[in-house]
């Protein structure tokens, strides 16, 4: 079952110098209600629609913010010239960003527990404009089938949203389109 470190917020680094700087577990607080409780709503509303009760176990549901081009940039922006610096550093960082959902390696992912900040890192490929994301991991198993999903999406407000919120739905509709994605293929 989902591990309890999951819930609880972590900063890895406060030092600007290290490589875990800028990257931390979110946590569970800052959403109301729990992630796990959104997922299972989503999975409820979703088998309701389909007549059945499905069994569940969700072995990991964690977040993870990636902040660290946008607080060195903001770090250096402030060095550049206080208050006009750091607009500057704030400047350099609004993109546009592509959020992506990718399937995950359970022992790649059980690999990086020693150094937990990686789970957090992402490629040039994944986000070519090192900007500000949520990494969100979601490992289910709904009636026997179980799919591990890690999604990438950007941490920048849009409109009124806050953009944990959306990170935390987007990567949990697209854990459940791969369920419904697999028993499609398994149908054709």
């Amino acid at each position: 079952m989902r591990p309890t470190s999951e819930k609880d917020h972590q900063i890895f680094s406060l030092m600007i110098t290290s490589k875990e700087y800028g990257i931390w577990r979110v946590g569970d607080a800052r959403l109301s209600p729990s992630p796990v409780r959104l997922l299972q709503y989503q999975i409820a509303k979703q088998s309701n629609a389909q007549n059945g009760s499905p069994q569940v176990a969700v072995y990991h549901f964690v977040v993870y913010s990636n902040m660290k081009s946008q607080l060195r940039h903001g770090a250096a922006g402030a060095a550049i010239g206080g208050v006009a610096g750091a607009l500057i550093g704030d400047a350099m960082v609004s993109r546009d960003e592509m959020a992506q959902t990718s399937l995950v390696d359970e022992k790649a992912f059980d690999g990086m527990s020693a150094d937990e900040y990686k789970r957090g890192l992402y490629t040039q490929a994944e986000d070519p404009n090192k900007a500000s994301v949520y990494i969100v991991y979601i490992d289910t198993s709904i009636n026997g089938k179980r799919i591990f999903t890690r999604t990438i999406a950007p941490a920048t407000k849009q409109g009124e949203n806050d953009p944990l919120v959306d990170a935390v739905q987007l990567a949990i509709r697209n854990q459940l389109t791969k369920y419904n994605d697999s028993e499609a293929n398994a149908h054709s």
